[in-house]
């Protein structure tokens, strides 16, 4: 790689190399007087020379550039031997499973954490999204009771959570049509309203603070919303839909209610202003285009679109972008509580 970027008249000095299940990271220094936007440039040319499949991701980091190249000899991430079953006292923080990084470390995302308590999930056919879906439920049932934890699942297309539908964490049925997601969705704000009046009496800020002082402590509701798109074809459904997520957005991460929602198509019409800004948190795994990974990760992330696929994916955690692999769950067994 050195030699073909000197071809091009691009000096630099090799700093190393990072391993992770999916891809190479190499890191390069530029030698002085050498840009970065002309090595940023030479993606399709770094993929020719080098032989790849697919174009490989360039981009700045702290005192170097990442060239990031595709294992021939990928690996699974197994969800098994990254999170173990135990059941964790009702105080401890809750977690949703991200994925591994390159250091070969589990990467969580605490709900309680106000850039990580909403999330917009994104990834067209094939990028492992529903994988991506399962494995984060299963890392909340494998470490937290019933009492303590309850699941709201919406799945128009019936094929993401099928081993789930009748585990003793739902909330309710789980959801397949756009009248009980509007109905689903109007109980949850109902549910936030009540917890916040509970908490004002009690004179509390949020669940935790309510949970400690209470001998019946509330559990902490999960909201996980598969293919969103699937009900934004109808005016109505989607108004309903869009104020219920603005105000559970706003406002129920300290009531202890979280939304997690996903598409294969993030367009422009379907993942609207409203929805972006009160889901903090985001997820990109491979887009069929660049402005689609643009409406996941805000501003000019186009990187999704050049994604492995198959877990591959962009986790954005305040400004900073981490490249990760999901877990992936051969064997979905749900805890016996």
């Amino acid at each position: 790689m050195v030699a073909t970027l000197q071809s091009f008249g691009i000096g630099v000095d090799y700093h190393g190399a990072a391993v992770g299940p999916a891809f190479i990271r190499v890191k390069l220094k530029p030698q002085l007087g050498v840009k970065v936007n002309s090595l940023l440039k030479l993606s399709a040319d770094l993929q020719v020379q080098l032989g790849l499949a697919n174009p490989p991701l360039i981009s700045p980091q702290a005192g170097y550039v990442s060239v990031d190249l595709p294992r021939p000899d990928r690996q699974v991430a197994r969800f098994e031997d990254y999170i173990k079953s135990q059941i964790l006292p009702a105080t401890a923080p809750v977690k949703i499973a991200i994925g591994v990084n390159l250091e070969g470390q589990l990467v969580e995302a605490d709900l309680s954490d106000p850039n990580t308590c909403h999330f917009l999930v994104g990834g067209t056919t094939g990028s492992g999204k529903s994988e991506f879906l399962r494995s984060l439920l299963l890392s909340l049932l494998v470490r937290h009771s019933p009492q303590h934890l309850q699941i709201a699942l919406v799945d128009p297309k019936r094929v993401t959570f099928p081993e789930f539908e009748r585990m003793r964490w739902l909330y309710s049925p789980v959801v397949k049509d756009s009248d009980r997601a509007i109905e689903l969705m109007d109980q949850l704000v109902t549910q936030m309203e009540s917890r916040y009046q509970r908490f004002e009496k009690a004179g509390c800020a949020d669940l935790s603070t309510y949970n400690q002082r209470s001998r019946q402590p509330l559990p902490r509701i999960v909201c996980i919303f598969d293919e969103y798109a699937d009900f934004m074809a109808e005016k109505e459904t989607r108004t309903a839909l869009e104020q219920s997520i603005k105000r559970l957005g706003a406002m129920a991460r300290a009531a202890g209610i979280h939304l997690i929602i996903a598409t294969q198509r993030p367009e422009a019409g379907i993942v609207t202003p409203i929805i972006r800004s009160n889901l903090p948190g985001r997820v990109a795994l491979r887009t069929a285009s660049e402005a689609d990974s643009a409406i996941i990760l805000g501003g000019k992330q186009t990187a999704a679109a050049r994604l492995l696929g198959k877990g591959d994916l962009l986790y954005l955690i305040g400004a900073q972008i981490h490249r990760l692999q999901s877990l992936f769950a051969t064997d979905i067994r749900l805890p016996s509580v």
